[in-house]
């Protein structure tokens, strides 16, 4: 079977070493160390890799089990493909069965050669591909998600010796493997024990309905449930949001916490998409896990996860900047500098941050040659231009982005902004209380550019 192929795939690697611990173990070997690309406010871990030579990112996806490349990618570098008895689906149906081999694959020091990586169902949008746990399992694997910094250690240490920073608080506890290769651990959700799943490809946190039911005696009914749109645009995947207030992995919490609740297409026999827009198998025994923790709570962690002692070591990470946010973005598109969703990331952040504005459009119209009617590219080319003080050219620019999104609330606000700014009071209080409507929270989005003072 293909999947046992790449899961026993060799590597070739280069070590450094880390003092010893303790006086009776031997020293923490550090085998890869490789700076993450995360633009989107730390929600999107993607890993620099070179596949056959050529500059890729792949998204870093514990809670995938099959590397995968992307069609596009295995057609531009002309890798022939085979058979495989693995099958993958995606949210719109798509099935790949195939798998292509690399002549060659690097990510930090790591070398390897005719390593076998799924064909993925379809297109991922700006990634090239996923980078899931079949890499993983064969090493510790210590990533700070405020640094975005991945490591990979030997898993040849003294059991427990392997917190080599220095955070004020550390927790640990056991880590279950599903299905051989979907990493779970407990935690407290408001006090109720649960097992979740570690999912750096989620960008959000998950609970099924069935879950909230029965832990929580919660419908889409009760009070403080709110209706939270349909995933992946599929009617019968309609979610909703409820806000806890603890999640906790003994004694290392995260307060407030927003949690998606759907429905299990998973256990029904579905082979849709839950979360993002990765491929799933379709198994008999496959179910939402009790909670998936995505990327809104794991970004504010640093996880050491050592497989072979299934112990999971987790504390707080290292704050996060918006100027990292920027830098990071550069990195990114230094590997993809064709990619319309990082050009224009990096468009709405220079504009937020008041920096760089003239290469911020050029980005937003680089962005927009790829996706000429993309609303929220259309949006942030308005930002930018607000920012210039150009604002009857914002405010057409909003009003174009209005009529392909009527109800987006940041082109919504901005308009307001800018109507305020050439002098119609009126009708920029009535953009902005419009957008408070769609999105009470929107003006924290702007606080940092301090828009929402003007």
């Amino acid at each position: 079977m293909v999947f046992k192929t790449i899961a026993k795939s060799a590597l070739m690697l280069c070590a450094a070493s880390f003092p010893a611990l303790a006086a009776d173990c031997g020293p923490l070997k550090l085998l890869n160390e490789v700076q993450l690309v995360n633009p989107t406010e730390g929600l999107r871990p993607m890993l620099p890799v070179t596949v056959n030579g050529s500059p890729r990112l792949l998204l870093l996806d514990t809670g995938g089990y099959a590397s995968q490349l992307t069609p596009d990618v295995v057609r531009d570098l002309q890798m022939p493909t085979q058979s495989s008895a693995l099958r993958l689906y995606n949210a719109s149906g798509n099935e790949a069965a195939k798998f292509a081999v690399t002549e060659n694959f690097k990510f930090g020091v790591m070398t390897g050669q005719d390593r076998p990586f799924m064909v993925s169902p379809g297109s991922l949008g700006d990634l090239d591909g996923i980078f899931a746990t079949d890499f993983m399992l064969a090493y510790d694997v210590d990533i700070d998600f405020g640094a975005d910094r991945l490591r990979f250690f030997s898993p040849d240490h003294c059991p427990g010796n392997v917190v080599y920073w220095s955070p004020p608080a550390v927790a640990t506890v056991p880590i279950r493997m599903q299905d051989r290769f979907h990493i779970t651990v407990p935690v407290k959700l408001d006090g109720v024990e649960l097992n979740a799943l570690i999912d750096t490809g989620a960008t959000r946190t998950t609970m099924g309905l069935d879950t909230a039911k029965r832990e929580f005696g919660l419908t889409p009914s009760s009070e403080g449930i709110t209706k939270s749109g349909n995933v992946n645009g599929d009617p019968k995947l309609a979610s909703y949001t409820r806000t806890f207030q603890n999640l906790s992995f003994e004694g290392i919490d995260v307060k407030v916490l927003k949690v998606l609740l759907m429905p299990d297409r998973m256990g029904s026999g579905s082979r849709d998409m839950q979360t993002e827009n990765r491929a799933l198998r379709a198994t008999a025994d496959m179910k939402l896990p009790e909670l998936i923790l995505g990327m809104d709570v794991l970004r504010h962690l640093h996880v050491y996860m050592a497989f072979k002692e299934k112990r999971f070591y987790v504390s707080a990470g290292s704050p996060r900047t918006s100027q990292s946010e920027l830098s990071s973005l550069d990195r990114a598109i230094s590997y993809s500098p064709n990619n319309a969703s990082l050009r224009n990331s990096r468009c709405f952040q220079r504009g937020l941050q008041k920096v760089l504005l003239e290469e911020a459009l050029q980005d937003c119209e680089a962005a927009l040659k790829s996706n000429p009617d993309a609303p929220h590219i259309i949006d942030s080319k308005g930002l930018v231009l607000y920012q210039l003080g150009r604002y009857q050219d914002a405010q057409a620019t909003y009003d174009e982005a209005l009529k392909l999104s009527p109800e987006m609330a940041a082109s919504l606000f901005m308009r307001g902004h800018a109507k305020r700014k050439l002098g119609d009071a009126a009708g920029g209080e009535a953009d902005i209380n419009t957008a408070k409507a769609v999105n009470p929270d929107i003006a924290t989005l702007f606080k940092d550019a301090q828009i929402s003072q003007d």
